[in-house]
């Protein structure tokens, strides 16, 4: 690794938002570590990546391993940023939902960016930045409760560390994307993506790097003093407007 360029960790770095952070971090002269369970696609990825820069590497495991987290943190030199995108989604109406639904989501999505976070808090010096991302849809929504209880969890998780660490100088913010164009939206019917595209204010769909280009803010050296927050990045949905 370059000793010049700090270390970005992304997790869910195979595709979609993770895979545009990864590319916008790059190009903002980090080193970036990709990490995703899925290992075909996240080696195509840093391929892909690598045509133009050598400071890629990538692993694939599951963030929820905590062994093979840990393996991956005493590997690295050093972590200066970690960005928790790695997520899973359901989408359903909460009589429908079983507690499996809520037990498999809360795992992922808020015990996973546990294990990330404390593990590479562990080797991170004064300066450290942890992004999370967690979803417009802890404001509540229709029709995915175990992914709104857990991207929520994702916000308390943020607000926590973010107090627990400031005295070691580490930052912690999220991210809160509203309706982007990755495999999870298009995993929805046809019928239910136009409903949600309706009830925009802009009446259009993010895209993954507009989500990149947030968490490209708080992982700056240059965004001091800033930690806790949470930037909305969702069309303007936030306002209240049609919230249903």
């Amino acid at each position: 690794m370059n000793d010049d360029r700090e270390i970005a960790l992304v997790t869910g770095a195979a595709r979609g938002i993770g895979l545009a952070t990864a590319r916008r971090l790059l190009e903002d002269g980090f080193h970036v570590v990709m990490v995703d369970r899925n290992e075909e696609p996240l080696a195509a990825s840093a391929a892909a990546l690598r045509e133009t820069s050598n400071a890629v590497e990538h692993e694939a495991l599951s963030i929820t391993d905590r062994a093979a987290v840990a393996a991956l943190v005493a590997r690295l030199p050093r972590i200066d940023v970690l960005v928790n995108n790695a997520a899973i989604f359901w989408d359903g109406k909460f009589d429908t939902a079983t507690e499996a639904d809520f037990k498999a989501m809360y795992d992922v999505n808020v015990v996973g960016t546990f294990v990330m976070s404390q593990e590479a808090a562990k080797v991170m010096q004064r300066g450290g930045r942890i992004v999370n991302v967690a979803s417009r849809a802890y404001l509540a929504g229709y029709a995915h409760s175990a992914y709104i209880t857990s991207k929520a969890g994702v916000i308390g998780l943020t607000r926590s560390m973010a107090i627990d660490l400031a005295e070691r100088g580490i930052l912690v913010n999220a991210i809160a994307p509203g309706l982007i164009e990755t495999d999870m939206f298009r995993s929805l019917t046809p019928e239910r993506q136009q409903e949600l595209i309706a009830k925009q204010p802009t009446k259009t769909v993010g895209q993954p790097e507009d989500i990149a280009n947030g968490i490209a803010f708080f992982a700056s050296p240059r965004t001091k003093n800033v930690t806790g927050q949470i930037l909305t990045l969702d069309g303007g949905r936030s306002m209240g407007i049609a919230i249903y």
